[in-house]
């Protein structure tokens, strides 16, 4: 036991190493059950709301013991509402599960939505559903935050909405059974636990060359080769369940705290963070087996003599970039052959993404040697030429403290292309020919109202300044031309000129207006109420539940402005995905830090000997800071550019292998994540100095005395 004494307790260093280990390995736990538990939270929260879209089949079908529902959206103060119209006969064939459906003229809301309904003015929200019945159980909503609200009505009444159908059953997942969004959240998943391993793995290997020193002193001093290896493996299986332990316990005290965390507008229950005693047992059994394995590694390859000798690293060859080639390749198959693949996707996808992201580290070496190798031919300063040349023989070594910042760059760009993909989906066609401050609501099929019935009920809702129609004769959409005019609906063709009155065509494609072959609205019925509001958001909706309340006005259609959009369950869960995508390069972003930060530190002391031995030898300090520096980045000027180039390329395959849609240009968290990333670099050079700085002046005190 006194080797091991020793060893452990012996100096301040080790005591500080080993509380690095334990840190990196805890956090890695930490984020790998808190991965876990989100996705067993968003999972429980999209089975219990799920109720809320019915398994609908057509209508032709129904008899006079079905259930009718229509599922749509509604909008109050910018925030969307769940409502869910249903006609629920005697003999109840298919209900709502833990709750009575309301009589016709009633309605059941959630908590939340009950509060802004107590809270608004009549006119505003509170006359649109009818007479309060009761409140939605939370054990049926998905978040504290769920504004939904269930209408009763009778079956004519519902039939004739446009979304409507017989309600089969309720209670099947909204989402979980999406196959392609359940590949997007393993990918995410593997996404985020990357850095997070190469955290772990970071950590494990802090202090590695001291280590090695201290096990070549203690086979010096006669002990054998055996114990030497269980003192590597006491040491390394003490502080890995020291860390995994500390992982654990921050787990269960931040919990409560992800419970606050808004993931898509609403709160997560705190009950729903679960994550299985077995989840947690084989988390921190991997973690502790593989700083085992690490450990062992490092003891196997200590040498017998008590002289530590130069490591000069094999050559890498260009074997090492065919993984990630192999990678780029099987996606960009995947992404063109995706209805023709026999598999399920997932395992393609994850499988390419996975070589992908591995295959990046496996070839960043190899960068890293063809960067040395140019910078040791162009070099002209004395820094430059030992750091190229250390770098030459040593890219492993060299490329191991960025490994980090890279797979989180990738990972970082990865998700905010990806995220862009879900912008503009569900867009309301009708927008353009909206002024921002008007509504529009259509008129259902089976409906035939009067323009005069229209303005006396809107007429009385003050902020509301004008009232507008579109018409249709059933072949085409039609307005007048002084209507048009008035809403500064623009005319994109040369024939039509100023707007001078008559009738205009409104295209489902292409211009605006065009000249209508009709020489009079006579005899057309109403598809489209536009009212303009002064917009104030107490007039919009005010003027929404005057609008929706309306006999004959589709519901399931809603009445929107023109910087609302109609979603739909697809749209609704990108959003969520994309929202989630956000968070995601929060939390990388963050691990990048911790990965770059421990990995530069590590970096330096395991070259304190070499550091030390150019001071004493006369080199200025000066010149070893500008050694530090250019170690630290050339790996990265070598790497950070095909990372990015491959997370674009990744982004781009992933979305158009899993969806029809496209990635755009992301939002403006990429530039601050990818900033932020290159201030860590500046940070991480100017850390690398002022140690190597520390270290040289250390050896230099020591030569003195």
């Amino acid at each position: 036991m006194e080797p091991l004494r020793l060893l452990i307790f012996g100096t301040r260093g080790n005591w500080g190493r080993l509380a690095g280990i334990a840190a990196g390995v805890g956090i890695g736990v930490l984020l790998a059950l808190l991965l876990v538990a989100g996705a067993n939270a968003l999972e429980t929260r999209d089975v219990r709301s799920s109720w809320i879209q019915p398994s609908l089949s057509e209508l032709s079908t129904a008899t006079d013991d079905d259930t009718i529902a229509a599922l749509s959206r509604d909008i109050f103060d910018g925030q969307r509402i769940d409502r869910l119209d249903i006609a629920v006969p005697t003999s109840k064939s298919a209900t709502i599960p833990g709750m009575d459906a309301p009589a016709p003229g009633t309605y059941v809301a959630s908590p939340a939505l009950e509060e802004l309904i107590t809270t608004s003015t009549p006119t505003q929200l509170r006359n649109r559903y009818g007479t309060p019945a009761g409140t939605i159980p939370d054990e049926l909503l998905a978040s504290p935050d769920s504004l939904v609200v269930v209408v009763g009505a009778t079956p004519e009444d519902v039939a004739a909405l446009s979304s409507a159908g017989v309600a089969l059953s309720f209670g099947t997942s909204a989402f979980g059974g999406n196959q392609n969004y359940q590949t997007l959240a393993l990918v995410g998943a593997l996404a985020i636990l990357t850095p997070a391993f190469l955290l772990v793995a970071v950590s494990t290997t802090l202090g590695s060359s001291a280590r090695a020193e201290q096990w070549q002193t203690l086979r010096t001093i006669g002990a054998s080769r055996a114990l030497v290896k269980r003192v590597a493996l006491a040491e390394a299986a003490g502080t890995a369940i020291l860390g995994a332990a500390l992982g654990v316990a921050g787990f269960f005290a931040l919990r409560p705290l992800l419970a606050f965390l808004p993931v898509a507008g609403e709160r997560l229950v705190a009950s729903d963070l679960t994550v299985s005693t077995t989840v947690v047992v084989v988390v921190a059994v991997a973690v502790i087996i593989g700083a085992i394995f690490a450990a062992s590694r490092s003891a196997r390859r200590t040498g017998s003599n008590a002289t530590t000798q130069s490591v000069f690293e094999k050559m890498p060859r260009f074997v090492r970039v065919l993984p990630l080639l192999t990678g780029v390749g099987l996606f960009f198959l995947v992404s063109t052959f995706a209805d023709q693949i026999p598999l399920p996707l997932a395992i393609p996808v994850v499988g390419s993404f996975a070589l992908i992201a591995i295959g990046l580290l496996i070839a960043g070496p190899y960068f890293t040697w063809l960067a040395a190798l140019a910078l040791a031919r162009l070099a002209r300063t004395g820094a430059a030429v030992i750091a190229s040349r250390r770098m030459v023989r040593t890219p492993r070594a060299g490329f191991r403290s960025v490994a980090g910042l890279v797979a989180a760059t990738f990972v970082i760009t990865v998700f905010a292309f990806s995220a862009s993909a879900s912008v503009g989906a569900g867009s309301f066609t009708a927008d353009p020919l909206l002024p921002e401050d008007a509504l529009a609501a259509n008129i259902r099929s089976d409906a035939d109202i009067a323009a005069t019935s229209v303005n006396e009920s809107l007429g009385q809702i003050s902020g509301v300044t004008g009232v507008y129609f579109t018409y249709t004769d059933g072949d085409g959409a039609y307005i007048a031309g002084d209507d048009a005019q008035k809403l500064n609906i623009d005319a994109f063709t040369a024939d039509i000129g100023e707007l001078t009155g008559g009738v205009y065509s409104l295209a489902p494609e292409g211009p605006a207006l065009q000249n209508a072959n009709v020489p009079t609205l006579d005899g057309m019925r109403i598809s489209d109420i536009i009212a303009r509001t002064d917009g104030e958001p107490s007039s919009i909706e005010a003027t929404r539940t005057a609008l929706l309340t309306i006999e004959g006005v589709d519901r399931s259609a809603g009445a929107w402005t023109r910087a609302e959009f109609v979603g739909d369950a697809d749209s609704d869960l990108a959003s969520q995905f994309a929202e989630i995508g956000r968070l995601a390069i929060v939390i990388v972003t963050l691990l990048a830090a911790a990965v770059l930060a421990i990995a530069t530190i590590a970096a330096l002391y395991d070259r304190k000997r070499t550091l030390s031995l150019l001071q004493l030898i006369g080199m200025h300090r000066t010149t070893l800071t500008k050694i530090v520096s250019w170690e630290t980045l050339l790996p990265l000027l070598s790497i950070l550019a095909p990372a990015i180039l491959l997370g674009w390329l990744t982004a781009h395959m992933l979305i158009t292998s899993l969806s029809d849609r496209s990635i755009g240009w992301p939002d403006s968290l990429l530039g601050i994540a990818l900033a932020a990333t290159g201030l860590m670099v500046v940070v991480s050079i100017m850390l690398s100095a002022c140690v190597g700085d520390r270290i040289t002046r250390s050896a230099e005190s020591s030569g003195r005395e």
